[in-house]
């Protein structure tokens, strides 16, 4: 899944963000890599072929990754 976010304050630049069924998530900016972070391969009770609350999960984190790198200042 693709989404684009700008922040939960809606300003600044925008980060396009994708993520998988397995809960793999990509954070891009203009065309760059900025963050990029895959999950655990195998748990007990894992999902074989990955599931939608993972993929929701992810974006989720993205978007904290997000929101707490735009508090820091940085």
């Amino acid at each position: 899944m693709k989404i684009t976010y700008a922040g939960k304050a809606g300003a600044g630049p925008s980060y396009e963000v994708e993520s998988d069924r397995h809960g793999n998530y990509t954070i891009r900016t203009g065309g760059k890599v900025v963050k990029r972070v895959s999950a655990i391969t195998s748990y007990v009770g894992k999902p074989r072929w990955g599931s939608k609350k993972l993929e929701e999960d992810a974006l989720e984190d993205a978007k904290a990754a997000i929101d707490a790198f735009k508090d820091s200042g940085v």
